[in-house]
Formats: structure tokens, C-alpha cells, sequence
């Protein structure tokens, strides 16, 4: 197995296998390589399944799972699927099998580990934290697309951190495959999200802001260049980010936004809060996280940034990433 690049799909009781496993397998098939579809029990022991008949394991409260065959898409494509149980919890467990197995990439959609009565993406949340490789999250509703190959729009929100270099590293690598466009979007931090609209210093703000704006976006267009990406779209906007995240996307009519994120402790996120979680939450396209070690440290400014290596589990041009 290790020679094939491998995509893991986390499924339970809460989250659309069907459409899981349908996105995992396909893009193992464009990287030739195989998927392993998690289940999280709490067994004793690791089963691996590769019989076509035979059920995965039953569940805790006595319910057993539908064979796995029943929701993969027929024909063969060459993309070998097993099952695998793990005992422990998700957030804990799945990125330990990533890593030993070296996994490309975690498919899972946002309502993963919830109850059947609480829908939440806490898990999934963690899990995009600690696992060891790309997390590609589904949203619970999507939006629905117009048909056609590939992608035709990612977004890339920029904050001048090495995590939103790799976003848009990646997001460059994903649009020549499949010939889309790349949006980045910035949101200035520098400006109150209150600003009283009368007197010499409101004035001030006013005038000053179109040069901020276009600072930004000139910034934006000069480090995507040093990647690689020469026609990019930028919008800069003002206010909380996730929000100016979110209604970029909706606006450019985005398929996939990707996102660096950084290691962060549990009190920071507390304190602070979480873009990441927040885009996670609301995002109506599927949602990108690429965990990067560095990726709090500030972006450089030396051309030498556009040696940053290019993703390895990059689909092609004729599987979109999305269902």
C-alpha cells in the first residue's frame, strides 16, 4: 500500500458515506492510488475487511453497518477500498493511522462524530488540527454547481503567514490541472469594525482607506506572482475575516477554498477564536485545511518563497474534488 498514494473517507451514523466515499475514490483514482474507508469503534482490537460480502463491524448499540459495496459508485476503476475499524477516538486515532500509512489526504464531511440530534463540527475541527496531512471537509448542504470536469474557482484566503503561502501554493497546483481561476482575498486588520462617521479622524480613516486597499491588493498580486500564480483575482476587504471569507466565495462563486492552518493551543483558539472553524461552519463548498508546522511564522519577502513544493496528492484535471 505504500507505494500508492492512499485517501482516507471517515464515515459514521452522522455524515453521507455514500458522498464520502464517492470523493475519496475518486480522487485516488486520478493519483492511481487506493482509499481506506475509517470507521471508529469502540472495539479492542483493528480489523481490516477486504472480502466484498462481508459487513465491517457492529456498532456499540447493536446496529450494524451497510456493506461498504453498497455505497460505492459500480464499474471498476481500478481504486482498491477497504475497510478499516479503529478503536479510540477520531480525533486521535485517525491521524495516528494517517500518519503510520502515510496518507495524501483525509476526506470527511463537517458533521462527523455528532450526535444524530446535536449536528457540530467540533471533531472535525480537531481533527483538521491534528492530522498529519490535508483535510478536504464537505460541507452538510452544498450548494448546488453547474456540471463540467474539474474545478472552476478556488479561493485563497491570504494573511501574509507562511499557512496561507502553502493555501495558495496549493490552490495554484489545483487551478493548472484543472484550468480554473484563482481568487485571494486579504481582510485588513488594521481597521475598527466601528467607525464613528463624523469629525476630522472619521475623515481621516475615509481617506486613507482606497490607499490601504490598494496596497494590499498589489501586495497580494506580488506574492502569488512569486508563486507562480501571474492572473489571480484579489479583493481586499475590511472587518472580520471569516466573513469577508465567506461572502468572497459566494460572491466569485467559488468550488473549493483552501486554507493553511496553524498550530494554535487550545487557549489561544478559546481566547481568540478560530477563522478556520468559523469558514468550516458556515461554508456551503467544500473547505481545504492544509496543516502546516510553520505556518504562524510571517510570509518573507524574498522570492526564494516560490520554492515551496507542490502538493503531492493533487487530482487532475478531469475529477473535480467536490461531488
Amino acid at each position: 500500500m505504500l507505494n500508492r498514494p492512499l485517501v482516507l473517507a471517515a464515515i459514521d451514523h452522522a455524515t453521507d458515506a455514500t458522498r464520502t466515499i464517492d470523493v475519496a475514490r475518486r480522487v485516488a483514482k486520478a493519483r492511481g492510488g487506493d482509499v481506506d474507508v475509517i470507521q471508529v469503534v469502540p472495539h479492542r482490537t483493528v480489523h481490516f475487511d477486504d472480502r466484498p460480502d462481508v459487513r465491517p463491524h457492529e456498532s456499540h448499540d447493536g446496529t450494524v453497518t451497510r456493506p461498504i459495496e453498497t455505497m460505492l459508485p459500480g464499474g471498476d476503476d481500478g481504486v482498491h477500498v477497504r475497510t478499516v475499524a479503529l478503536r479510540g477516538t477520531p480525533e486521535h486515532v485517525i491521524p495516528a493511522y494517517s500518519q503510520l500509512h502515510h496518507a495524501t489526504l483525509l476526506v470527511v464531511q463537517r458533521d462527523y462524530g455528532s450526535s444524530r440530534f446535536w449536528r457540530h463540527d467540533r471533531v472535525v475541527n480537531d481533527l483538521a488540527r491534528r492530522s498529519p496531512t490535508a483535510v478536504l471537509v464537505l460541507p452538510t448542504r452544498e450548494t448546488p454547481r453547474p456540471t463540467g470536469p474539474g474545478l472552476r474557482r478556488i479561493l485563497a484566503p491570504v494573511d501574509f503567514s507562511i499557512a496561507s503561502a502553502v493555501a495558495v501554493r496549493i490552490a495554484a497546483d489545483l487551478a493548472r490541472r484543472h484550468g480554473a481561476r484563482v481568487s485571494l482575498v486579504h481582510a485588513l486588520r488594521d481597521v475598527p469594525r466601528q467607525m464613528m462617521c463624523s469629525g476630522s479622524e472619521a475623515w481621516e480613516v475615509v481617506r486613507r482607506m482606497p490607499a490601504q486597499v490598494d496596497a494590499a491588493a498589489s501586495r497580494l498580486r506580488r506574492r502569488a506572482a512569486w508563486l507562480g500564480v501571474g492572473d489571480v483575482e484579489t479583493e481586499v476587504a475590511t472587518g472580520d475575516a471569516e466573513r469577508a471569507i465567506l461572502e468572497t466565495a459566494e460572491r466569485r462563486d467559488a468550488d473549493l477554498i483552501v486554507m493553511g492552518i496553524a498550530h494554535r493551543s487550545w487557549l489561544d483558539r478559546a481566547v481568540f477564536g478560530s477563522t478556520v472553524r468559523g469558514v468550516l461552519r458556515r461554508a456551503t463548498v467544500p473547505t481545504l485545511v492544509v496543516p502546516v508546522v510553520a505556518g504562524a511564522e510571517r510570509w518573507p519577502d524574498e522570492q526564494g518563497v516560490a520554492q515551496i513544493s507542490r502538493s503531492p496528492w493533487v487530482v487532475s484535471a478531469n475529477d473535480r474534488v467536490a461531488a
